[in-house]
């Protein structure tokens, strides 16, 4: 009885401390300098598609005239900041050089608002769907 009793705890044990292996990973963990590379030169060659998108967010909030003068003036200033911090990411991607971290060094917002911040790598033309089926039917 004693040595049922002792392998039946002994199996619980060893099944149970297998639940508790798997700990959640750190906040940066995806960070890597690999992910640094990436995003520094996803900065440098598709920062221009800041172009695009200012002129769809503008003329969706104040019009198409404010579009026409916010597409030049704001989409320059967005693709040259890319551009800036694509250089420099590039540049620096195997060091921890942001608080030493791998994170992107440039203000962004992406949570609550990316208008007026940056997300991580630049925006991407077309429509995107996060609906993972379609409403087609194939037969």
């Amino acid at each position: 009885m004693k040595n049922r009793f002792l392998l039946l705890a002994v199996t619980a044990l060893a099944l149970s401390s297998t639940a508790f292996g798997d700990i959640q990973s750190p906040p940066g963990h995806h960070f890597t300098w690999s992910r640094k590379l990436s995003r520094g030169v996803g900065n440098i060659l598709f920062g221009w598609l800041e172009y695009p998108t200012t002129w769809r967010k503008s003329n969706q909030s104040d019009g198409a005239i404010a579009a026409a003068s916010d597409f030049f003036i704001e989409g320059t200033k967005r693709t040259l900041v890319r551009a800036v911090y694509g250089v420099y990411e590039t540049a620096t991607f195997p060091v921890p050089s942001w608080k030493l971290t791998y994170r992107p060094p440039y203000h962004h917002k992406e949570v609550l608002d990316n208008w007026w911040g940056y997300t991580e790598f630049p925006p991407e033309l077309g429509f995107r769907s996060e609906i993972p089926y379609s409403s087609s039917q194939g037969w």
